[in-house]
């Protein structure tokens, strides 16, 4: 069974699902969720995953249920990196945790495994650029720019006024158009989220206070040449999961990721998009069972 939970971390109420396993002992994965979507996302992926595994799944800072943060710049990645480890210490008790992210969820987890490396003792990404490769990417693959374009739309001053006045078009074609023609609970309760100001103002903050900003189409090479690529190296057993049909990403964002995560195990979905978690949920739950050994 699936529990809805709230826990305070640092001045912000987290709302999160929580199951239980069926042994005391039993090791914790936690999900971190991307953009546009909520914990719920998880719910199918919860449902497959074996019982020798508890699991929690935050709303992020700002999204669904969590409270929104106090400040435009408490947004910032560092800032979102010591709020989330705050969490996991908070609701870890005394178990070994494994941390998972996709999309924004991968954005936070990639650099929090590495900065935290004491907290886990493994990561899973599913179709979450590493920081150090996504920035090689965008310097070097004008295919990557091209597909990175949509964050301009997000960051403009208009941005929460057209996404309003257009229906959300765009973060409905971004998540899947399917579920919203077929009238689902989960995209009913995502066009909530999105309807409510604060947490759409609050969802797109992580876009507006990202360390880099996606340089231009017709970007010069000086502008390239400033954009800096981070140093961050995790040497926890990582798993990455990716599906192949990815609007958001071009594979060059892999490339050379063994040197910045040499303990490194990679499985690609051909047929899945960008949210692979949702469309191929048995097969990422079956990566996931066999890389924790349950």
């Amino acid at each position: 069974m699936i529990a809805s939970k709230y826990i305070e971390v640092g001045g912000c109420a987290i709302h999160y699902l929580s199951r239980e396993g069926t042994q005391t002992s039993n090791p914790l994965l936690v999900l971190l969720h991307g953009f546009p979507e909520n914990a719920q996302t998880w719910e199918s992926l919860i449902n497959v995953l074996p019982s020798t595994l508890d699991v929690i799944a935050p709303d992020l800072p700002g999204y669904h249920l969590s409270s929104p943060l106090n400040r435009e710049t408490d947004y910032q990645v560092p800032l979102l990196i010591t709020r989330i480890a705050s969490f996991i210490r908070l609701v870890k008790e005394d178990r070994d945790v494994i941390l998972l992210g996709h999309d924004w969820g991968g954005a936070i987890a990639w650099p929090l495994a590495a900065f935290h490396q004491d907290l886990f003792k493994k990561l899973i990404i599913i179709n979450a650029a590493h920081p150090s490769t996504f920035t090689h990417s965008l310097k070097t693959s004008p295919l990557q720019r091209e597909k990175s374009q949509y964050i301009h739309a997000l960051i403009d001053d208009t941005a929460q006024q057209t996404l309003n006045e257009t229906n959300f078009e765009l973060l409905k074609r971004m998540i899947g158009a399917s579920l919203f023609e077929e009238n689902t609970e989960y995209g009913k309760a995502l066009i909530e989220d999105w309807s409510e100001p604060h947490t759409l103002n609050s969802m797109l903050s992580y876009y507006r206070q990202m360390p880099q900003q996606v340089p231009p189409l017709n970007a010069t090479q000086t502008e390239l040449d400033d954009l800096r690529v981070p140093e961050v190296f995790i040497y926890l057993p990582v798993l990455l999961l990716w599906g192949e049909q990815d609007d958001a990403f071009d594979l060059s964002v892999l490339d050379n990721i063994e040197h910045y995560v040499p303990s490194l195990e990679k499985h690609f979905n051909k047929s899945a998009s960008h949210w692979l978690h949702r469309e191929e949920t048995d097969w990422v739950a079956q990566k996931i069972t066999g890389f924790l050994k349950l």
